[in-house]
C-alpha cells in the first residue's frame, strides 16, 4: 500500500519526465506544429523547454523549503485552507482534462492503426481498467516498468536518422529559418499546452528528499523530450517535405512505416509500436496516479488507494461522454491545452515562488555542495595536497571535479546560445541562406551538448546527495 516510503531516484524521475513530455507529441501535436511552422517546426520546442525549466526551478526551490511533501500539500501550507483546496481544485481539473485527452486520443490511436473493428468504448474501458489496475500501486512500479521501455524508445528514436538515410532529403528542409518569428511563437504556444504537463511531476516531489536531484531531473528529463520531439520533427520534413505531415494524422507513425531493411524487414512500425505503447501508457499511468494523490490530498491523506475504484469508474464515464466526433478530441488537445496551462499556472508558479520566501531552506544539500566546493578547491586541475599532480588524471575525473553551479550556468549559457542561433537564422537566413544552414547546425549541436551538460549536472547532484544523506553525516 502506498505510503510515506515511496522513493524514486532522480534517473527515474528524468525518465518519467521524459516518457511524460514525449508522449503526448507522438500522438496529436505534430502535424499541428508542421502546419504552423512548416520546414522550420522543429525549433519550435525552444520555448516550451524554458517553460519546463522555470517550472523545474521552482519546483527545486519548493522541494528546498518543505522535504516530504509533495505540491498539494504544498499548496495547503503557503495559500492556507481554502485558497490552497482552490488551488488543488483548479490542478485537479487540469489532470481531469489530460486524462479525457490522452485516453480519447489514445483509443483513437488504436482503433485507426491496430483495432479498426473495435469500438472505441470498448478500448476505452480497457485503458482505464489498466489504469484501475495501476492505481493500486505505487509511482515506483510505473518508473521501473518505464526504466525498461525509455532507454530503448530513445536509442529507437536516435537509429532513425540512420534506418531513414535512404528516404531523406535535406533540401526539403531548406531554407532553414525563413518562417515568421509569429508562425515560430504560435507554434512553440501551442507546445507549451503540451509541455504544461509537466505540472504533474508535482506530485512526486515528496519522493525525492534532495531539491537538487529534482532540479536536475526535471532539466534532463525535459531536454530529453526536446531532443526526441525536435528528431521526429525534422525526420518527418526531411522525408515527407513541409506540407504532407500537416495532412498526417500520424506523422510518427507514418515515418516509421518507411522503415525498411532489406526485402523481409518491411513492416518495422510494429517494432516501433511495441516500444511506443509502454511509453504512452505510462505516461497515463503517472497522470492517474497524480490525480489520485491529489485527490486523497483534500481529505489529508496519502493513502489514495481507497478512491482508485470510483475515480477510474468517473473517469471512464467522463472520458465516453466527453467528444462527439475525432475532430473535437484533436482541436481540445492542440488548440484548448495552452488556453489552459496559461491561464493559470504562470499565475499559480508565481504566486508559490513570491509565498515560499517566508519559510527558510531546510534541505541540507547546499551545505553539501559548499564543503564539496572548498575540497575542489584544494584538488583542483588533479593536484594533490601536497601540490603534486597524480599521473593518469582521467578526463572523467576532471568533469567529475567540476562544480553543479557551474554545469547548471553551462546549461543556461546553452540555451541562451540556442535562441541566438535561432535569432540569428530569423534575421538573416532569408538574404543569406548560409546563415540559416550554420544556424540550423548551431541549434542541433546546442542539443547534443545540453543532453551531455544536464546529464553531469544529474551526476553531480548524485554525488551531493550521497554526501549530504543523513548516513553519510552520521558515519563522518
Amino acid at each position: 500500500m502506498p505510503g510515506n516510503t515511496q522513493v524514486i531516484n532522480q534517473r527515474q524521475l528524468s525518465w518519467l519526465v521524459g516518457s511524460l513530455l514525449t508522449g503526448g507529441g507522438l500522438l496529436s501535436i505534430q502535424h499541428e506544429l508542421v502546419r504552423v511552422a512548416h520546414m522550420d517546426a522543429w525549433f519550435v520546442y525552444l520555448l516550451p523547454t524554458v517553460y519546463v525549466l522555470f517550472t523545474a526551478y521552482v519546483f527545486a526551490q519548493l522541494s528546498m523549503r518543505f522535504p516530504g511533501k509533495h505540491l498539494f500539500e504544498m499548496n495547503f501550507i503557503l495559500f492556507g485552507r481554502w485558497f490552497g483546496m482552490l488551488a488543488n481544485m483548479v490542478l485537479l481539473t487540469h489532470l481531469w482534462f489530460i486524462l479525457l485527452r490522452d485516453l480519447r486520443m489514445f483509443g483513437k490511436f488504436i482503433g485507426t492503426i491496430l483495432l479498426p473493428n473495435t469500438p472505441e468504448e470498448i478500448l476505452v474501458l480497457l485503458l482505464v481498467v489498466m489504469l484501475m489496475f495501476y492505481g493500486r500501486a505505487s509511482a515506483e512500479v510505473v518508473s521501473r516498468v518505464n526504466d525498461l521501455f525509455f532507454p530503448v524508445f530513445f536509442a529507437l528514436t536516435l537509429m532513425l536518422p540512420f534506418l531513414l538515410s535512404n528516404e531523406m532529403s535535406f533540401r526539403l528542409l531548406q531554407p532553414i529559418l525563413t518562417s515568421s518569428p509569429a508562425q515560430l511563437g504560435y507554434a512553440g504556444l501551442l507546445g507549451v499546452g503540451w509541455y504544461g504537463d509537466i505540472i504533474i511531476a508535482g506530485a512526486f516531489l515528496h519522493m525525492i528528499w534532495n531539491s537538487q536531484q529534482v532540479h536536475s531531473a526535471l532539466r534532463h528529463g525535459s531536454l530529453l523530450a526536446t531532443a526526441l520531439l525536435s528528431i521526429f520533427l525534422l525526420m518527418e520534413i526531411s522525408v515527407f517535405g513541409p506540407n504532407i505531415p500537416g495532412n498526417l494524422i500520424y506523422p510518427n507513425y507514418s515515418l516509421v512505416q518507411h522503415i525498411q531493411i532489406t526485402d523481409f524487414l518491411d513492416r518495422m512500425d510494429l517494432l516501433a509500436l511495441s516500444i511506443w505503447f509502454p511509453v504512452i501508457v505510462g505516461k497515463m499511468i503517472f497522470i492517474y496516479l497524480a490525480f489520485l494523490i491529489g485527490i486523497a490530498s483534500l481529505i489529508r491523506q496519502r493513502d489514495y488507494t481507497l478512491i482508485n475504484s470510483p475515480a477510474s469508474l468517473f473517469l471512464l464515464l467522463t472520458t465516453l461522454f466527453a467528444f462527439k466526433s475525432t475532430p473535437e478530441v484533436f482541436s481540445f488537445g492542440n488548440y484548448s491545452s495552452p488556453v489552459i496551462v496559461l491561464s493559470y499556472q504562470p499565475l499559480l508558479l508565481a504566486a508559490l515562488l513570491l509565498l515560499m520566501r517566508r519559510f527558510p531552506k531546510r534541505s541540507p544539500e547546499h551545505h553539501a555542495e559548499g564543503s564539496s566546493e572548498k575540497k575542489q578547491g584544494h584538488d583542483r586541475n588533479g593536484m594533490s595536497k601536497g601540490g603534486t599532480r597524480h599521473p593518469g588524471k582521467r578526463l572523467g575525473s576532471r568533469l567529475g571535479a567540476v562544480s553543479s553551479r557551474t554545469w547548471l550556468r553551462a546549461g543556461n549559457v546553452l540555451l541562451a546560445l540556442g535562441f541566438i542561433f535561432a535569432g540569428a537564422g530569423l534575421l538573416f537566413s532569408r538574404n543569406y541562406a548560409v546563415i540559416g544552414k550554420l544556424a540550423g547546425f548551431g541549434y542541433a549541436l546546442v542539443l547534443a551538448l545540453l543532453l551531455f551538460v544536464t546529464h553531469m549536472e544529474m551526476r553531480k547532484a548524485k554525488d551531493l546527495a550521497a554526501r549530504s544523506s543523513p548516513n553519510s553525516a552520521q558515519a563522518s
